[in-house]
């Protein structure tokens, strides 16, 4: 079952500027969608990642902004070959809701990555 649309912030591993941006996540087809619009001095984002470009994906935790994020680190690997890692959080107003949006959307993304082949640990550091 494919998780809906939500919301996530944005907080980096492009070769952009700007950091903690929201933006909305989505998939269709096989396709991992990330947007977030354009802001002040800060160019879109507008992603399409297809599931056999995605490597692994991990959790790590931050507290940088006060509270205790979890950050989903996606990898791929664009046209050229050249790999990224996207650190992004989905996001909901409520905790339980969020921590089950999170939980959601990383098992889903885990077992896509699974069965590709791709090996996808969980760590939390």
């Amino acid at each position: 079952m494919t998780p809906r649309s939500c919301y996530a912030y944005y907080y980096g591993g492009l070769r952009l500027k700007g950091q903690r941006r929201r933006g909305k996540l989505w998939i269709t087809e096989g396709v991992l969608h990330f947007y977030v619009p354009e802001g002040k001095k800060v160019p879109k984002i507008d992603l399409e990642v297809p599931f056999s470009r995605i490597e692994k994906i991990f959790l790590t935790r931050d507290n940088f902004y006060g509270a205790d994020t979890v950050h989903f680190n996606l990898t791929f690997r664009d046209q050229t070959e050249n790999s990224f890692t996207l650190k992004f959080a989905p996001i909901a107003f409520l905790p339980r809701r969020r921590i089950a949006l999170q939980r959601e959307w990383f098992d889903y993304l885990d077992k896509v990555i699974n069965s590709l082949g791709s090996s996808s640990p969980l760590s939390t550091k």
